[in-house]
């Protein structure tokens, strides 16, 4: 089975959503990426977590932990479509390239969210990475989506 590579990004939907929705609050999440892995025979959610430069932690230091009740919603939806697909969720902080921690990747596989586990709402099995290391682990994973699912 082939694909294509990633051409533009198509924010198209996102702002048709935003334009149908005229300013309510949105109770809907939008998954970053979901693939099949044959690694896992599951499926995987990649959920990407931007830490800005004006922020006070880095990817490396951030976790949904210390924002939790801010995007607690977020959190717990992906974890409910987590777990009723039998699948693998995956957290991945990073920076923008060009900037100072552009080169910090933290990627966490998360094994449990309770918002009621304060101050542990989501547990991670976390991994401090480079950009470059974080690229070749997620084109292995890439590559094993190619498979039936």
């Amino acid at each position: 089975m082939t694909s294509k590579p990633l051409g533009i990004d198509d924010v198209s939907g996102f702002d048709f959503v935003k334009e149908m929705l005229d300013g309510d609050p949105t109770y809907a999440i939008n998954f970053d990426r979901i693939q099949w892995d044959s690694k896992y025979n599951q499926y995987v959610i990649v959920e990407f977590l931007l830490c800005e430069e004006a922020q006070s932690v880095n990817p490396h230091t951030s976790h949904p932990n210390r924002y939790f009740l801010k995007n607690r919603h977020k959190f717990i939806s992906l974890w409910k479509i987590t777990q009723k697909l039998n699948a693998r969720l995956y957290l991945v902080n990073y920076a923008k390239k060009g900037t100072t921690h552009e080169d910090k990747v933290r990627f966490m596989l998360v094994k449990n969210v309770d918002e009621n586990n304060a101050p542990n709402f989501v547990e991670t099995e976390d991994y401090e990475m480079t950009r470059k290391r974080f690229a070749k682990k997620f084109r292995e994973m890439n590559l094993r989506g190619g498979g039936v699912c």
